[in-house]
């Protein structure tokens, strides 16, 4: 497994675990990365996404909620919304990634991480997003 996939999935987890706990988002993620043998690549980038996604949940959940085509926010699972919102802070934020590799990534971790349909629903959302973002296809 790579080392970005890697800090993606402890991302998930870490905003998973953040849905349920009162714990600082700090402490979670320190939590997620003991609990693994990472690099110092991998901490670093899980560290900054985490943080980015966090810092700006507000603007992506209403920029999924806007984007999302016959669903509402609170019918998508909360390991899918996790998926979205940290793949979308990456579209956003993270320029030196290119698209591809954002939305090839989202879609691995759902498979990994959530139902059978998941990638496709990923792909679909995140491709719209990339369009609008980054104005080209990815």
């Amino acid at each position: 497994m790579g080392k970005r996939r890697k800090a993606r999935e402890i991302v998930l987890q870490s905003l998973y675990e953040a849905e349920f706990s009162d714990r600082p988002w700090e402490e979670i993620l320190d939590n997620q990365i003991d609990r693994r043998s990472s690099s110092e690549e991998t901490v670093e980038y899980a560290r900054d996404l985490l943080c980015k996604t966090l810092e700006n949940l507000e603007h992506l959940d209403a920029k999924l909620a806007s984007t999302l085509e016959n669903w509402e926010m609170e019918r998508v699972s909360l390991v899918d919304k996790c998926i979205l919102r940290f793949a979308l802070a990456e579209i956003m934020y993270f320029l030196h990634v290119p698209s591809k590799v954002i939305i090839n990534e989202a879609i691995e971790v759902a498979h990994k991480y959530s139902s059978q349909d998941a990638g496709k629903f990923v792909n679909g959302v995140l491709d719209r997003l990339v369009h609008e973002f980054r104005g080209k296809a990815a």
